[in-house]
C-alpha cells in the first residue's frame, strides 16, 4: 500500500501520514535527541508493528514504505 507523507503547518515538525484513498495511519514527529524522527502510527493502522524511531526522514519513511510493501512518498506541495 502506498503511503502519502505530508506536511502539517510550517514549523516542519511533524507529518501526518494517508493511504492514497485518504485514510490516515499516524504521523511522523520531529523531537530531540539521537532519533529526532518518530513515527507514532493509528490503533489497528497497517503500521502497527513499524520500527517507530529514526535518525532522519527519510529512514522513516523507507521503514514505512518496508512495513506497508509499496510507496512511501513526500507530498511536494507548498504549505502555509
Amino acid at each position: 500500500m502506498d503511503v502519502i507523507v505530508n506536511p502539517t503547518g510550517s514549523s516542519g515538525t511533524e507529518w501526518s501520514l494517508d493511504d492514497r484513498l485518504g485514510r490516515h495511519l499516524g504521523t511522523i514527529l520531529r523531537t530531540q535527541g539521537s532519533f529526532p524522527f518518530v513515527i507514532e502510527p493509528e490503533p489497528a493502522s497497517g503500521l502497527s508493528g513499524v520500527r517507530l524511531l529514526h535518525t532522519s526522514l527519510d529512514e522513516a519513511m523507507s521503514s514505512i514504505a518496508r512495513k506497508m510493501g509499496g510507496a512511501c512518498e513526500l507530498n511536494s506541495r507548498d504549505w502555509d
